[in-house]
């Protein structure tokens, strides 16, 4: 009988053991693999649109803060979407949930982002058009990095390196209001990333409200559900400090419309992905 961890990993599309990378027209390989720390998982892999100086989406795979690997990326449309735009992309392996708590943990996603930053002329990397994106538990990192200017400077880095945070379906968001409905499901995925006492420290919502934060913000979530209610309190406390921000809220709801939301973002046509496109053109043409 698979364990609880097991089942819960394959739900959330991240198999135990990471992803196995295969040859093929479907799989992409990185460009460039750089490490920005002595953990294993303290890697990026790095997918460049190209020569010349362009833009950067940065992503932070999801998994509960538990689970996940980078090589997702491998296999899905958001390099390919992002290269067919003109900009580069990059997915980050960060520490996880029980090893660190979710400070280390963004702490990683900055020192990530400080390294590509770093690597910036090399690479090709417009520093002024870097934009930090992330799915479920990765929105939730992706905020609290952009919210929170603690993280990014212990780097030497502040908020205004981010010229952009992308908020796609984010959980815990205020770790105070509830994110899953079943209480084991809060007990197993929410509560080992979030103990009480470290609840305003690791809100979102509470740092947004008051400035500095990352240049703009895009907040995207599947229909009407708890998610949703996170998304209009970061949207809130972003407006109150007068944080650029958009939220869009998308037909469907529960764990496959979620999953989608991760799965199909890059898909031309699909929704997410055309409201991306838009708010990242004008954000980038800015």
């Amino acid at each position: 009988m698979p364990s609880l961890t097991t089942l819960l990993a394959f739900a959330l599309g991240y198999p135990p053991g990471g992803v196995k990378v295969r040859s093929g027209a479907r799989w992409q390989t990185p460009d460039a693999t750089l490490a920005y720390g002595d953990h294993p998982l303290q890697q990026l892999d790095f997918y460049s649109a190209g020569e010349g100086e362009r833009p950067l989406l940065a992503f932070v795979h999801g998994g509960a803060w538990q689970f996940g690997d980078k090589a997702r990326r491998l296999a899905d449309a958001k390099a390919p979407f992002a290269r067919a735009e003109g900009w580069h992309f990059a997915s980050l392996n960060f520490r996880m949930v029980p090893e660190v708590g979710i400070a280390e943990t963004a702490g990683d996603v900055a020192a990530g982002i400080a390294r590509l930053v770093a690597a910036a002329g090399t690479l090709g990397i417009d520093r002024r058009r870097i934009v930090l994106t992330g799915h479920s538990s990765g929105a939730q990192l992706a905020a609290l990095v952009g919210t929170d200017p603690r993280y990014l400077a212990e780097t030497g880095l502040g908020t205004d390196a981010l010229a952009g945070v992308i908020a796609n379906d984010g959980a815990c968001y205020n770790p105070r209001e509830p994110s899953v409905r079943a209480e084991w499901l809060h007990r197993r995925l929410i509560a080992p990333a979030f103990p009480p006492h470290a609840h305003a420290e690791l809100s979102a919502v509470a740092h947004a409200a008051s400035a500095p934060n990352a240049d703009a913000f895009l907040i995207l979530h599947a229909g009407r559900d708890l998610g949703s209610r996170h998304a209009e309190l970061l949207e809130a406390a972003l407006r109150q400090a007068g944080t650029p921000v958009e939220r869009h809220g998308f037909a469907g709801r529960g764990p496959r419309a979620h999953v989608m939301l991760s799965r199909k973002f890059g898909v031309a046509g699909f929704p997410a992905t055309e409201v991306a496109r838009r708010w990242l053109r004008d954000l980038f043409a800015s």
